[in-house]
Formats: C-alpha cells, structure tokens, sequence
C-alpha cells in the first residue's frame, strides 16, 4: 500500500514539475531574412575598372578510374551552347549587355567594368583559368555475385587571378576544385552497372566512362557558377538566410507573454513577405541614445548604390533596420519588465534577449549581437540554444573582421566600394 502511495506521490510531482517547466517553456524557429553577407577577401585600394579574360585549358580531358589515369579525351572548347561571351557576362559589371537574360553581377565590389582590356594605373584584369578538367570513375565493391560497381563525376578547376593591368603582377589569386557528382542511368549500346571482378569494371570504365556523362551538366556548372564563387571570394552578395527567434508557449501566464508572442509573430509575417509590423515612432525617438550606441541610426546612403538591384536591396535593407530597431526596442521593454527570479517569467526574459540577439545579427551589429547573446547565458537556461547561436554569429563576425585592423578600424588599403556596407 506504501509502495502504491509513493508512486502515486512521484507521479503527482511529476505531472506538477512538468506544468512547471511548461509554464517557463519557449518555442524557438527560424525565420529567413535576405541580408548582405561579407567576402573572404577584398579587392584593394586604387582599383576603380576591371576586365574580364577567359582561358580555357590546352589540356585535353583526363579520363580517371579510382583517381589513376587511363586516357584522354578532346579538350573543352566553346562551341554553340558554350561560349566566351557567357562565361564573361555574369562577370561582368553592366546590364546593358546584348542579349543577355540571366543573372549577372551588378559589379564586383562595385568597380566598373571595361570590355576593353585596358592598361591604366586604376584598372584590373579578372583572369579566369578553367584547368584540369577530367571525367572520373570510382569503383566500388559490394556483396553480390557482381560486386563491383561505380560512381560518375566530373572534375575541374576554376583559377580566378587578379592582375594588374599595367605591370601584369598578379594580386589576387583563388583556386575553386570543383567535382560533382552525375545520376542517371546509362543509356548507350553496351551500358554495365555492375562486373564480377575490379579488373573488368576498370576496362569499361576506360572506354566508356564519358559515354555516361552529360556534357552539359560540365558546362552549365561552370557557367551557372562564374558569379557565386567570385561573390564569395570578393563581392557582397545579397542572399538569404536563417536566424532564430523566439515566443513563449503560455502566453495566458502574463501579459506580456501575449505582447511578446504578438510581435515574433508579426516579424515572422514581414519575414516572409506579407504585411510589414506597425512601428512606433514615439518609441523610436525616445531611445535616440539606445538607437545610437547600438548603430541602429538610419542615414540615408542611397546615392552609393548605383544600379538599381544595388539601390532596391539597400532600400529593403533600411527599411529592415527601422522596422527591427522597433522590435528590439519593444523587447528591451519587456525584458525589463519581467523578473528574472520567476521561472516562467526568466523565459521569456531569456526569448527577450535572443530575439534581440538575432535581430542585431540580421543586421550586421555582431558586437551588440553578442552581448545580448551573454546576458541571456547569465539567465543559465538553454545553453546549447545559446552555443549554436553565437558560433553563428562569430562566423559572421570573422568575415567582416577581415576589413578590419588589430584596432577595429577598416584598414587603410580596403577599397572605399566596400565601405558602404561596412557602415550600413
């Protein structure tokens, strides 16, 4: 009769403790927002034009099995659906070129493009080097009568070098290895997927390992992709991504719980295109000190965005900066209100300040980001939560550290194009 008591009790306190932590418990998602994103590396002070040469390699293509080679084939060359022109054109700094449909760089780093190679003190020369190209086969062995089987890839290399267009030197250089992987099945007289010893899948591999490859899929991989490689090494580019925010799941236990809620929620409608939050401008103009000392002041640096994807992203970007500075400012407000020796209520002060952190992050303010992010560690609640979040912030700090001197100045030979992001 004891035993049944005590476990009654036990079940008792754990339905109770479980109410508890219900009553403290968050929801936590992600929301996408599109934001700038910094480089590895920037192109240096005095370079204002740029041009743009392709060379594709003299060498023909390697045809590989388990990485050892067994024969060639034609090099690549241009041909109807692959051309120089399409290749320089997502490189190439200027909307107005002929017939042209996709995609393209506005600039890089916003220089203007030249497509004359010329030779002037201000001018820079994006050599491309498409290299060692081959087609690979990668044996391997199962338990079955025909255990061994293969994987199909192509291989190359993208070689970006910026040079000097006076004196050829050359003062940049990023080497992108590429090898993807190609599905499908075969389809050519002959076709073998599986072979009972190493030896016979090396023979067919050596004859026909390009008869299973699609030949476009090379060249659409390295003309789809001319943009975004060179975008992640020097540029800025303008793409969208992940941050996390938080509500409470009890909004009943407090008022401001339901307020809390309310906000994250309107944020999460503005994330994803719908109808934009109500800003308060009373709130704004009376924490003009909060809004300074946080970079959240709003200066209008339109007239350094020149084309008009540049000018739209920035002007989505400002709008961003005012509608989140509210949101901060409302949950400051209520982190402030609520009492951090009150379980539940130290949740939502903990989603106060996380939210706070990531909307800081959005823009850009690692620093402020940061610290918001350490006083929700000194709440001592989710702290894997916290781990995972400032890893990420930290990697968005690195890169725009990379502008940086050991004084947290933008160094001296950064080129003024990219100080309009760093002050955005």
């Amino acid at each position: 009769m004891k035993k049944r008591i005590l476990i009654l009790v036990v079940a008792l306190f754990t339905v109770f403790s479980n109410q508890k932590l219900s009553a403290q418990s968050y929801k936590s998602e992600t929301l996408s927002f599109y934001n700038f994103v910094f480089p590895e590396n920037y192109i240096p002070a005095g370079y204002n034009t740029y041009g743009v040469k392709i060379n594709l390699s003299e060498n023909p293509i390697l045809i590989l099995v388990d990485g050892e080679k067994k024969g060639t084939r034609e090099r690549l060359s241009y041909n109807e659906f692959f051309r120089e022109e399409y290749l320089i054109r997502p490189l190439a700094g200027t909307s107005t070129e002929s017939n042209y449909q996709g995609t393209h760089i506005s600039c890089i780093a916003d220089l203007n493009y030249r497509t004359q190679q010329l030779k002037a003190e201000d001018h820079l020369i994006v050599d491309v080097y498409i290299n060692n190209v081959a087609y690979e086969g990668e044996i391997t062995e199962s338990k079955s009568d025909t255990p061994f089987s293969y994987e199909t890839y192509y291989k190359f290399d993208v070689v970006y070098k910026l040079r000097n267009s006076l004196n050829d030197n050359v003062i940049m250089e990023k080497t992108f290895k590429v090898k993807e992987r190609l599905l499908g099945s075969g389809s050519f007289e002959g076709y073998q997927a599986n072979f009972k010893t190493k030896s016979e899948a090396i023979t067919y591999l050596t004859a026909n390992l390009d008869k299973n490859l699609i030949y476009n899929a090379l060249i659409d991989n390295i003309q789809k992709n001319m943009k975004s490689r060179v975008m992640s090494w020097i540029g800025v580019p303008y793409y969208e991504d992940s941050y996390y925010f938080s509500r409470i799941s009890k909004e009943d236990k407090n008022p401001l719980f339901l307020k809390l809620n309310q906000d994250v929620d309107a944020i999460e409608s503005w994330s994803k295109s719908k109808s934009s939050p109500v800003t308060d401008d009373e709130l704004l103009n009376s924490n003009a000190e909060f809004v300074k000392n946080n970079n959240l002041v709003i200066t209008d640096n339109s007239k350094d965005f020149q084309d008009e994807t540049g000018l739209k992203n920035y002007n989505n970007f400002k709008n961003k900066k005012k509608i989140l500075c509210d949101f901060i400012l409302k949950m400051d407000g209520y982190a402030k209100q609520l009492d951090a020796n009150d379980k539940g209520q130290k949740a939502a002060i903990w989603a106060c300040y996380v939210n706070i952190a990531s909307s800081f992050e959005v823009l850009n303010n690692y620093k402020s980001s940061l610290e918001y992010i350490q006083k929700a560690r000194a709440l001592d609640y989710q702290e894997n939560k916290l781990k995972y979040m400032e890893t990420d912030v930290t990697k968005r700090q690195a890169k725009r550290n990379v502008f940086a001197d050991a004084n947290g100045e933008v160094k001296k030979d950064v080129n003024s194009n990219y100080l309009k992001y760093l002050n955005l």
